[in-house]
């Protein structure tokens, strides 16, 4: 799904979006003539492997996810979580996209391993 920043005016845009087992509901609100603000929660349940042990397993997030959308090169060093979409469109699916990939690549840990904190590593 995609949306126009030049649709989104003064009022907010509630965005209720899914992907897959992940989704992205809040809403869009304008803060300049290029930046769009996202409040949103985002919900995926995903398969992730463990960083320490290699173990694969099924985590559940439901976390707030609070994005800065700007129409073209933001310039500013006021804002780290910024996406810059260069088509004059919102693509959500790549905001989707890129957080499961962020959580995929991230340092992950299944409940043996959390609480462990004699094991350093484990060789196969």
């Amino acid at each position: 799904m995609e949306i126009s920043f030049s649709k989104i005016k003064q009022n907010p845009i509630e965005i209720d979006y899914s992907l897959g087992s992940s989704s992205i509901r809040g809403r869009l609100k304008r803060v300049t003539k290029d930046n769009i603000k996202l409040f949103s929660t985002f919900k995926t349940s995903l398969d992730v492997i463990c960083s320490r042990c290699g173990k694969e397993y099924l985590i559940k997030i439901d976390e707030p996810l609070e994005l800065l959308l700007s129409d073209g090169r933001y310039n500013s060093k006021d804002e780290i979580d910024v996406v810059e979409f260069f088509n004059g469109k919102i693509d959500f699916d790549y905001l989707i996209n890129s957080e499961v990939a962020s959580i995929q690549e991230g340092y992950n840990f299944c409940e043996s391993c959390i609480d462990n904190k004699n094991i350093l590593e484990i060789e196969f």
